[in-house]
């Protein structure tokens, strides 16, 4: 089954600067695995990017990105504590600018953390068995 028709296919991302964070207690962004359509439109979205002549025109397109393959997020925190409702339109007021691109970066990359590709590189629960015979067969 194709990875963007997967209801539960994610990746999650992990922002540079929470690295060093215990695992725990790191906020992961969780994205989704976009079809071609999709695709296209994200492409449409990064020509505006590289064309753009003012700082907001790229920073608003850059989250335009963002909130397109952005599914959710989990141990996102306000500095007192209290768990953060995902909500991608409060990305703005909670990201610094490098942050905002690295994102992006993860956004339009579309790689699997290292996690992710276990998960992937896993062995199937189905058989390996051929289930049709080839032509020469």
């Amino acid at each position: 089954m194709p990875l963007a028709t997967r209801p539960n296919a994610m990746y999650e991302v992990v922002l540079s600067s929470d690295a060093e964070l215990p695992k725990e207690n790191q906020p992961v962004f969780i994205f989704r695995y976009l079809s071609i359509l999709e695709w296209e439109e994200i492409a449409r979205l990064n020509d505006k990017f590289e064309k753009a002549g003012e700082a907001t025109e790229m920073i608003n397109l850059a989250f335009k990105v963002i909130e397109k393959t952005l599914h959710g997020w989990r141990n996102m925190k306000t500095p007192a504590g209290k768990e953060i409702a995902f909500d991608p339109k409060r990305l703005k007021s909670m990201l610094s600018l490098p942050e905002t691109t690295e994102l992006m970066q993860a956004a339009v990359s579309q790689r699997p953390s290292l996690m992710d590709k276990k998960k992937f590189d896993s062995p199937s629960a189905s058989s390996t068995a051929k289930s049709a015979k080839t032509a020469k067969e």
